[in-house]
């Protein structure tokens, strides 16, 4: 079964790059980054 889309996933990781090429193998295609900060930020990552 092939992944079609995925929305809203959440990923903490200390290698983005490496996590981003790993998706990638997989077959799946960047469509976007961004950046939160602040303190619920801090809350929801750890």
């Amino acid at each position: 079964m092939a992944v079609k889309r995925m929305d809203n996933v959440g990923i903490v990781v200390e290698d983005l790059g490496g996590t981003i090429d790993f998706f990638r193998e997989l077959g799946l295609e960047l469509e976007g980054r961004s950046t939160i900060e602040g303190e619920w930020a801090g809350r929801v990552t750890g």
